[in-house]
């Protein structure tokens, strides 16, 4: 299994299938009554996002670890989790402001649960810059531990106005939940192949 994370032309090639699998869903799963085609671009919204704030969210645990013990091997699990949960967040975001232009024919910027998205992205972007530059482990832990706390505050008091409450997961069709829970699944397998690809080219 390490010899084949190890791999760049075999990390590149399940990345390919992830890809092509994720499209042949996406092409699969139905289409909702009220946002018809557009339900697609929130399938993949969803799962990006959801996958990237697991990431943030075991980056933050890992963070909490360092703050205690400082050792190199969990500082490198540290970087490489929260640079690839920030990349599947960040793809999730914009991607987001996408499915708002198409779903709601603008970008309301001000609802809630988008503002929310946009201030832990630029949280995140801080973080990682200013990360990027820290020789502190014991801080660089702190400070991901603090993004994690900050996005579970900042998604659990953004209000309902246009998002709806859980759509997916309390909707009566199996299509509509295999589509995004199969996306979801995809996204977290090619993020954690992505984890343990960047770690071993660290060692």
């Amino acid at each position: 299994m390490l010899t084949l994370v190890q791999s760049t032309r075999v990390t590149t090639a399940v990345l390919v299938v992830i890809t092509l699998l994720a499209t042949i869903i996406l092409l699969l799963s139905p289409i909702e009554q009220t946002l018809g085609n557009g339900i697609r671009i929130v399938y993949l919204h969803v799962a990006l996002i959801w996958v990237g704030m697991a990431g943030l969210l075991i980056a933050g645990l890992l963070g909490l670890i360092i703050s205690a013990v400082p050792a190199a091997t969990w500082l490198t699990w540290l970087r490489v989790t929260s640079w690839v949960a920030f990349g599947f967040f960040s793809v999730g975001a914009i991607i987001s402001l996408v499915a708002e232009i198409v779903n709601w024919g603008a970008i309301f910027w001000s609802e809630p649960r988008t503002a929310s998205i946009l201030q832990i992205l630029a949280v995140a972007v801080i973080i990682q810059i200013t990360g990027s530059w820290l020789n502190h482990a014991r801080l660089y832990g702190l400070l991901h531990a603090a993004l994690a706390g900050f996005m579970v505050w900042s998604t659990g008091r953004a209000e309902l106005v246009l998002h709806p409450d859980n759509p997916i997961g309390t909707s009566s069709s199996t299509g509509i939940r295999f589509g995004f829970y199969g996306l979801f699944v995809l996204f977290a397998f090619a993020a954690i192949w992505l984890v343990m690809y960047l770690r071993q080219q660290q060692k």
